[in-house]
């Protein structure tokens, strides 16, 4: 029986360095305003060959069968085995196709977002990594906290969320039916084909206006909303999690921003009004290139640390509090990944790397999300044998 666990290993592993080599990579290039260039190992064909040969076996004496044995001699003679070989072919396809690029440059959806949450993934580590601005509005006035680390007022932002995060920040599912098709008659209501496909489909028959019926998709989406701990200040109804929403309350469109309900009961903010904008995946890849370029050309810039319970008592690994550490050459023999790039090595090292492998974790599984199967072009992949 020949083990073949050792390829699969082998193979396992170095997609494993591949996938993460790559994501580094476009962090490196979204630094130095460079274009990112993604790629995918589309099939994978993997071969095991067992065959008859000949091993040879030393010292064994001829004595009794040549003429060597006159003068003693010993040879080394053949016997039959097995061979044993294997291993794997795969096809290598860029993204750089329409599909991909536009779901890389769309917002990422708040059910995304929730689900993360929902997975108890750090809110801080989670907002810091995909929110893009936050957007108070009060008596007519809009501040704006960009989430830009190469702004001078990067530690505004910052300490906004944490605010905003202190007054419980969250998001949740929320359910909601939407009109179907047009409105249907008394006689195609009790019509038992249509009833039976729309129960097929998921679809509920309610009552409307005017003696109709009308045909009702329930859909379930996310947004943000707030769990208030004890002792917090009053928000608008609209904003509490597990409330009834105001109408109009939040936009729920592709352009990333989500609104509150304004009327907040904090002193000062009676009248104001919360908007986020989520990022887009290539966004955050500039996010964590501006991030990159901070500590590796201005090594006293402020860094993101995450400092709220949650996300100490999620980072069992005990590698410190930064949201991401990369160095610039300045490689060692156990780093986590590591990629060269117009002549310098940049590098994660295995200790002290804060959050930065839940990072990676995170972007390769949003990453993934824009990838399909036919993505994979069929004539231009490489293969490489």
């Amino acid at each position: 029986m020949v083990d073949f666990s050792s390829w699969a290993a082998g193979y396992d592993k170095a997609i494993e360095r591949s996938y993460n080599e790559n994501i580094l990579l476009n962090m490196v290039r979204a630094s130095q305003n460079q274009p990112l260039h993604f790629t995918t190992v589309s099939v994978v064909r993997g071969n095991g060959q067992i065959s008859p040969s000949f091993n040879l076996i030393g010292g064994f004496p001829f004595k009794d069968f040549t003429a060597f044995a006159r003068n003693g001699a010993q040879l080394t003679s053949a016997g039959p085995g097995l061979a044993v070989s294997g291993g794997f072919n795969f096809d290598m396809a860029s993204l750089d196709n329409s599909e991909f690029i536009a779901g890389l440059l769309t917002p990422i959806r708040p059910a995304t977002v929730n689900f993360y949450v929902g997975q108890g993934i750090p809110r801080e580590l989670l907002f810091n990594l995909l929110i893009e601005r936050i957007a108070i509005t009060d008596g007519g006035r809009t501040d704006t906290f960009l989430n830009d680390p190469t702004r001078p007022e990067f530690p505004n932002f910052q300490n906004v969320l944490s605010n905003l995060l202190a007054l419980g920040l969250t998001t949740e599912d929320i359910s909601k039916l939407v009109p179907f098709g047009p409105p249907l008659t008394a006689a195609d209501a009790r019509n038992t084909e249509h009833l039976a496909a729309a129960a097929k489909a998921g679809l509920m028959l309610t009552p409307a206006a005017g003696g109709t019926y009308q045909l009702m998709s329930p859909v379930v989406n996310a947004r943000f909303c707030f769990e208030l701990p004890p002792g917090a200040p009053p928000l608008p109804p609209g904003a509490i999690c597990r409330a009834e929403r105001q109408a109009g309350v939040a936009n729920e469109g592709n352009s990333g921003e989500h609104g509150m309900a304004g009327g907040a009961g904090i002193p000062g903010y009676q009248n104001a009004s919360l908007a986020i904008t989520i990022r887009s995946a290539r966004d955050i890849f500039n996010y964590l290139g501006s991030m990159i370029y901070m500590q590796t050309t201005k090594p006293n810039a402020v860094k993101v640390v995450l400092t709220s319970q949650e996300a100490r008592d999620y980072n069992y690994i005990k590698q410190g509090d930064e949201l991401l550490v990369v160095l610039k050459n300045n490689t060692s023999s156990d780093d986590l990944v590591r990629v060269e790039y117009r002549g310098d090595t940049y590098s994660v090292p295995a200790n002290k790397q804060g959050n930065t492998a839940l990072v990676f974790s995170v972007l390769g599984q949003i990453l993934t999300l824009n990838k399909s199967i036919n993505l994979i072009p069929n004539t231009s992949a490489v293969v490489v044998r």
